[in-house]
């Protein structure tokens, strides 16, 4: 695990504008198609509530968990502040528990794993949905002028067939991984500045980045000229863990 760790706290204000650029209607599909109808279900690392509103029509009972108290107080609906690896609630209250792009700032994936297992009734599955730098397969922006979050995301980030063995180590019966979302957008770099999505606020890569170090990706951008494309063609990968 990397010990770059985002203050989310302290991001808060401005977390929601990558939705304003990013569709993530293959995620929300993916989310919603895990879901079902009519189930109790919990969403780790809910962040400000976008994945909880999306989902509340479609669950029967619906909790949002975080750690981060600025976070969670912009989430609507029941939330609890908490930790992923010290989930707080009974054994066998849920019937399905997901979490998107949260799964890498997770201190302890196992535990958290383990930790929803003992909550899931059976029939119950887990799903986390991120990003794999492990597979090569994403052109972004980001990793190209500010090169030191390529490692960063090697490191916390674990390649999906590890997911995969985490789930079945903490005892679910049978685990898989799918594509749930491919994201392309290309903008000028200038239209980029003017949005602020050039900020170190703007998505968690960019927040655990030395001044200096943001500051040197800044630059090259900046170099490259108003008119440069910046691209974003990522995937994003869920990977589910079910109870027998």
């Amino acid at each position: 695990m990397t010990d770059r760790v985002t203050d989310y706290d302290g991001v808060a204000a401005r977390f929601d504008l990558r939705y304003g650029l990013y569709g993530y209607a293959g995620t929300r599909d993916t989310v919603l198609n895990f879901i079902g109808e009519s189930l109790d279900v919990l969403e780790v690392g809910c962040g400000t509530g976008h994945w909880l509103d999306a989902a509340r029509p479609h669950a029967r009972r619906l909790i949002g968990l975080e750690p981060s108290a600025e976070m969670i107080a912009r989430a609507s609906g029941p939330r609890v502040r908490g930790r992923a690896e010290q989930l707080p609630f009974p054994d066998a209250s849920f019937d399905r528990i997901f979490c998107v792009n949260a799964l890498h700032h997770f201190a302890d994936r196992f535990a958290f794993f383990t930790e929803a297992r003992r909550l899931l009734r059976a029939g119950g599955g887990v799903m986390t949905i991120g990003k794999d730098p492990h597979a090569e397969r994403d052109s972004w922006w980001v990793y190209d002028y500010f090169p030191e979050t390529r490692a960063i995301d090697r490191a916390r980030f674990a390649p999906i067939r590890i997911l995969r063995g985490e789930l079945a180590r903490a005892g679910f019966a049978w685990a898989e991984s799918f594509e749930a979302d491919h994201i392309e957008v290309v903008q000028p770099a200038a239209d980029a500045f003017a949005k602020g999505v050039i900020d170190k606020t703007f998505t968690s890569q960019l927040t655990v980045l030395t001044d200096d170090e943001f500051n040197a990706g800044v630059a090259r951008v900046r170099a490259a000229g108003d008119d440069a494309p910046l691209v974003a063609d990522f995937y994003l990968l869920a990977t589910a863990g079910w109870v027998g």
